[in-house]
This record gives C-alpha cells, structure tokens and sequence, in this order.
C-alpha cells in the first residue's frame, strides 16, 4: 500500500496533563503517544539543531503524469512528550478528488524526536488508503518499547520489547538522515523500530539536477532499502529520495515503484 507522502498540517490535540519519565513504564496497558504529549516548550541551546526548523515542506503527488493528491511534511513545533522536550513532526497526505472516486487516501502519521538526543520517543499511524484501514503506536522509552495496531475492527494487538538505544522510527529517520554528510558510494545505516527493530541502510548513489513545481535543485539521489514498511512505501518497493545539495538536504522529490508504474512527489512549495 502506497504512502503517498506526509503533511498537511498539524493535528488540532489539546494539551494533556504533563507526565514525567518516571511515570510512565513500558508495559501493555502503557498510554498512547497522543495521551504523553505536553504543552508547547520554547527552543533552547540544549537541543540538537534539526537542518531546517521551522518548517513546512508542501508536495504534489502523481501517478506518472496523472495528479492524484497533495501531501506535507512539517515540524514547527517543540512539544513536552513523556516527560521530555520533542520536535513534533507531522506526515499527512491526502487524494484529490480524481483519486477520491477510486482510492482514497486520507492518511497521518506523526513523530516525536527527543530534542536532545534526536531518538525517537514515539510515533503513531493513522493510514486511510482504499479499503486499507489501520492505527498504529509505538512508544520508546530507555531502551524499551511498546507498540499497539489495529485494523478496521479496532481490535487492538499489542506487543513489548528492547530497542537500541537512539533508535529512530520511520518519520524520524528522514530527519536524522538529513543530518548526515553525503557523498557518492557511501552508505548510511539507522537504527529502526516499528515494531520490530531492523537496520535502515541508505545507498548514496550520485548527484542529479531535478526540477520540481518549486524550482529545480541540484540534489543527491539516496535509495533506502527498506526491509520493512516504511513511510512512503511497502517493504520490497523501490524507493528513491533526492535530497537538496546543501545544508538543509530538503527531501525535493520522492519517487516509490510500484507494479503498475510509480508515485513521485515533487516539492511544491517550502516555508522556514
């Protein structure tokens, strides 16, 4: 099932009761990501630097040349998550109304990145795609975590386990990667738990000149492997991402192969 990109805006969720590290224990009757999250925190020298912050990364999607539907990627804010100061980061994508008539998606996933350590406290999935209905947590917490998932049933399946420490969940990962230094042939492997912890190898595979609705970049071209599901993408698809050469490495285009040709989203439009 096709992801087809990230954010529109985020999600309206009222501040909750605070609750330190201490409080909550990993464990299946732990609270969901939605239940940890805080009030607004202001930036501060403590925390890692993200390459762009703020920012809103708008995109357009399409089936070839076909448009099906528009899609973001955005974090804006800084957010007390269990305890802990987190980037929030927002993943939403929807169909166009020539899509809507015969696959519809309407789809959010959101992360939390521990603002001084750039780990994944946490994410959620909320995938509305066709018929394909699923939510989805994990939470991460010292070294352990805890995840919840649910098909259109809302019967809940729930499981318990250990990850690395610094480990990254599938939006969060984006982020970090963002980060690294790049250069032809070299690879970039992350620390990736969703649901099970697997290694994220990126290929660095050269330099290309790419245009977009938002202008044209020079930008290099990585390929995840992904060998489980992933953000934009099921695992065994191809994906490829051309990063901005320079220091932001804003994700400009995405493309994602699949059996009946291939998904692209070209930046359409970058606000900081």
């Amino acid at each position: 099932m096709i992801r087809l990109a990230a954010a529109l805006a985020l999600l309206a969720v009222p501040p909750t009761a605070s609750l330190s590290a201490a409080e909550v224990r990993i464990s299946k009757s732990s609270a969901g990501p939605q239940e940890l999250m805080g009030p607004l925190l202001p930036d501060s020298t403590a925390y890692q630097r993200l390459t762009a912050f703020p920012e809103k990364l708008s995109y357009d999607v399409a089936w070839g040349p076909i448009g099906v539907g528009h899609a973001t990627l955005e974090v804006s804010q800084i957010v007390e998550f269990n305890g802990r100061p987190a980037y929030h980061i927002v993943s939403r994508a929807r169909s166009n109304r020539f899509c809507d008539a015969f696959y519809k998606v309407r789809d959010l996933n959101q992360s939390w990145m521990d603002a001084r350590t750039l780990s994944s406290l946490g994410y959620s999935k909320q995938l509305r795609e066709g018929h394909f209905f699923r939510d989805e947590w994990v939470l991460n917490q010292d070294g352990r975590w805890v995840g919840k998932w649910a098909g259109r049933d809302l019967n809940y399946n729930v499981a318990v386990g250990t990850a690395p420490i610094g480990v990254q969940d599938v939006l969060s990962a984006m982020y970090f990667l963002r980060r690294k230094t790049l250069s032809a042939g070299s690879s970039i492997v992350l620390d990736v738990n969703t649901r099970q912890n697997w290694p994220l190898i990126v290929r660095v595979l050269r330099k290309e000149r790419v245009r977009t609705p938002a202008g044209r970049f020079d930008a290099w071209l990585v390929e995840p492997a992904l060998r489980k599901e992933g953000l934009f993408i099921q695992k065994g698809n191809r994906l490829r991402v051309w990063l901005s050469d320079d220091p932001r490495h804003t994700p400009v285009m995405m493309k994602v192969d699949v059996f009946f040709g291939s998904i692209t989203a070209r930046l359409a439009k970058m606000v900081h």
